[in-house]
């Protein structure tokens, strides 16, 4: 693939992020990063790549990133559930309006938009969520959800309007090595760590990360500008993933349901804890409803037209555990 050979990626030392370099390196790319200066690079230990530092928000940083790269895979984001739209927006929304003219300037082949599983709505085990779906208006109050699904809508314009060749990919939860600043993997270290385990009623898709990262890079030439693909993964409900951590690590662990009629009333115990002291926190309504729903998604899109692998839980758990263990993030050693 010698057209490949300089690919930006912003977010490359992320969690995700780590995982396509290491993609794009493994098939002879020469992967180019925006990192801040103080950025933490655990993740990208023994990988070769080229480093620009600098910030999304600067003009000239990005332009400098850009130059001389013909693909781009905007990963950087600010994750979390918690905090105002704002804060959001200026890391997930108004870069790609900076990114937009640069990749005119450069005539850049592709820009891929990592995105999120929660711009689209979710659905069941029987009929998951597809990339027709629209985004739930409720989680406008999600300043996470929001701001990714306004960059999304920004670039799907662009590509209608101006022929912008975007290419929106949406990974559901991520699972496997590499997480080195705790995103998704908090809950599996949760589970891992933990003597009393709570968990909500509902449940997500678990995505293997090397095979959404796999599938990111195969985008490159394999995915239709114009489109949005589900990386999706396995849907389990959170006591099924619970249980296979239990099972597989963590024995002695005591798993504990949140009844749905206790949810309420946290709810309203913890807004009132964040308007008496000014701080946004992650007990609201609009996240424990995320966690009450089957957040659950197909990936068959991405299978046919990426070929996307299908996530098996209990090697993507295998492979998240190696790596907490060999960085020591995980406290009890039962294995």
């Amino acid at each position: 693939m010698p057209d490949l050979e300089r690919v930006l990626v912003t977010g490359g030392n992320g969690f995700l992020g780590a995982n396509i370099v290491r993609e794009l390196v493994s098939r002879g790319c020469h992967p180019v990063l925006l990192l801040r200066k103080e950025s933490n690079r655990l993740a990208l230990q023994h990988v070769e790549y080229e480093v620009i530092e600098g910030e999304l928000h600067n003009l000239r940083d990005l332009d400098r990133a850009i130059e001389g790269c013909r693909y781009v895979i905007h990963c950087a984001a600010k994750t979390g559930q918690k905090g105002a739209l704002e804060d959001y927006k200026s890391v997930n929304t108004e870069p790609v309006r900076l990114f937009v003219p640069l990749c005119k300037k450069y005539a850049v082949k592709r820009f891929l938009y990592i995105s999120t599983a929660n711009c689209f709505t979710n659905g069941n085990i029987e009929h998951p969520g597809t990339e027709v779906s629209g985004f739930m208006p409720w989680l406008r109050k999600s300043g996470y959800a929001y701001s990714k699904y306004l960059a999304q809508e920004f670039l799907l314009n662009e590509f209608h309007v101006n022929g912008f060749p975007v290419i929106i990919l949406a990974p559901t939860f991520l699972i496997g090595p590499g997480d080195a600043k705790r995103s998704s993997g908090k809950l599996f270290l949760h589970g891992i760590n933990g003597r009393v385990i709570f968990y909500p009623p509902g449940g997500k898709s678990f995505v293997d990360v090397e095979h959404a990262a796999n599938a990111t890079v195969n985008a490159l030439t394999d995915g239709k500008t114009g489109n949005c693909y589900l990386l999706a993964g396995e849907n389990l409900s959170y006591r099924q993933f619970f249980m296979f951590i239990k099972r597989n690590y963590n024995p002695h662990a005591v798993l504990i349901k949140i009844p749905n009629c206790a949810i309420q009333p946290i709810t309203v115990i913890a807004e009132i804890i964040q308007r008496l002291f000014k701080r946004s926190i992650i007990l609201n309504k609009t996240n424990w409803r995320l966690l009450s729903l089957d957040n659950y998604f197909s990936n068959r899109k991405a299978k046919n037209e990426l070929n996307m692998k299908d996530t098996n839980i209990q090697d993507a758990m295998g492979k998240s555990y190696t790596w907490f263990l060999k960085y020591n993030y995980i406290r009890n050693k039962h294995r």
